[in-house]
């Protein structure tokens, strides 16, 4: 396996999400923005490249995309840690997408290891020997029984920068939210409750807050998903449908190349031109769908984590997840690459 230490060292301040269906959003308003996106997005990275070796995509069914945030800040001394991570399974025949965050404290088997560790921990070299993008996508196949090859990895400023360019979001920020971090002075978030326009900044700290009783993940009796996760998914809705409804081509513009500079990702332009045409017209009140994940808090070795509820999810995945035409085994089927 290609560890992430043969790759050039960027500086990445990573911790979310912008889903590919924004990029897909963006580039379909004009063909210029298409071109552009085509022409400019650096999709030849030989981590990339080594995980799509013997995947393409079937564009008669769907694809399921990890979305990667992680935490990369160099004066912390940590490595690698996946802050967030996001399942997007996008219905190429139905125009449909659904969501599914993954908590970061997710109790996970690692393949290759023949242990059990939080799955943030898989994207970091410095945890494990083969740590980075492969072994993250793995862990999330194992656990999930459905092929994750693809990704898309953005860091913080381009969340930041985007959000910004679109001139804030109005939001409701349901409670005040109040932290600061001791071990990183640079980490600290102070909002109100109630509407307001949130900048990037202050943005970003609502995504990032989790130092409440809800934390990361908790479900109600009804199965009902509440924390950190479940506020990151409705605020990359409300992002979504504002970039969408931008029709500003200056504003565009500058998304673009927002997107373009801290986008990485295994998906080609060719691809991501396809998708762009299929979902230009995606109504994300109408076919973008929330999946909460099924899980439990608990503790192993005095450490706080989520357990999977695994009968649920299984159920899940075979209902709302899997195209009803797939393969029993879907992970090992093999696309034709002339497809």
């Amino acid at each position: 396996m290609k560890s992430t230490e043969s790759k050039p060292k960027k500086k990445r301040n990573v911790i979310v999400w912008i889903l590919l269906f924004l990029i897909l959003s963006i580039v379909s308003t004009a063909g210029f923005f298409i071109f552009r996106i085509w022409h400019e997005l650096d999709t030849e990275t030989e981590e990339g490249k080594q995980i799509r070796s013997e995947y393409a995509i079937d564009w008669s069914g769907r694809m399921n995309v990890l979305v990667i945030g992680c935490d990369e800040r160099e004066h912390l001394n940590l490595g690698a840690r996946a802050d967030s991570l996001i399942v997007a399974n996008l219905d190429l025949k139905n125009k449909a997408v659904r969501i599914m965050s993954i908590p970061r404290d997710l109790w996970v088997e690692i393949p290759g290891h023949d242990c059990y560790d939080k799955v943030n921990s898989t994207l970091n070299p410095n945890y494990f020997s083969d740590g980075g993008i492969s072994l993250t996508l793995k862990t999330v196949e194992n656990l999930l029984k459905i092929p994750v090859k693809l990704y898309v990895k953005v860091d913080f400023e381009a969340f930041k920068e985007v959000v910004d360019a679109l001139g804030g979001i109005v939001y409701t920020v349901e409670k005040d939210m109040y932290y600061i971090d001791p071990s990183d002075p640079e980490t600290v978030i102070n909002l109100k409750m109630g509407e307001q326009k949130l900048d990037g900044d202050k943005a970003l700290q609502y995504c990032r807050f989790r130092w409440d009783p809800q934390g990361d993940f908790v479900l109600d009796y009804q199965g009902k998903q509440y924390g950190r996760t479940s506020r990151q998914l409705n605020f990359v809705k409300e992002l979504a449908k504002k970039v969408i409804q931008t029709g500003n081509l200056i504003t565009l513009n500058s998304i673009i190349n927002i997107v373009v500079k801290h986008t990485d990702t295994n998906i080609d332009s060719s691809e991501l031109l396809r998708i762009a045409l299929l979902f230009h017209k995606i109504n994300p009140d109408e076919n973008l769908h929330v999946v909460p994940f099924p899980g439990s808090l608990d503790w192993v070795s005095s450490t706080s984590v989520i357990l999977p509820k695994e009968e649920v999810l299984q159920q899940l995945i075979e209902t709302e997840w899997k195209d009803p035409a797939m393969e029993e085994d879907p992970i090992h089927k093999e696309t034709p690459l002339d497809e």
